[in-house]
């Protein structure tokens, strides 16, 4: 099980909770069902990502098409992922991209 750094606002639990979401997201095709308000909220904060003012404007640009799915996965592996784990969520952007890598090569 991974384990990750926990934060001033939250903990290690709630690190991992984000992570595995990621994973269950995109490895079962960016579904909708799983894309809810917390997890956008998080998403929306991580890999230099922006909001897009709303959690419909950020899936309009980045989960309507193929080509809009393959260019969230290559803006999330070349995000620097830089910052303390203790303030950020680097850890959990590192061990993601860690993750894109070894399971969608496609990308």
């Amino acid at each position: 099980m991974k384990t990750f750094t926990p934060t001033q606002w939250e903990t290690s639990a709630d690190k991992l909770k984000f992570y595995n979401q990621f994973i269950k997201f995109v490895s079962g095709g960016f579904k909708r069902s799983d894309f809810p308000k917390w997890f956008y909220v998080r998403l929306s904060m991580t890999f230099g990502h922006i909001a897009h003012y709303n959690q419909q404007g950020f899936w309009d640009v980045y989960f309507t098409s193929d080509a809009d799915k393959k260019q969230f996965i290559k803006d999330c592996l070349a995000y620097p992922h830089c910052g303390d784990p203790a303030w950020t969520y680097s850890d959990v952007e590192t061990a993601l991209v860690e993750w894109l890598n070894k399971n969608l090569n496609c990308y």
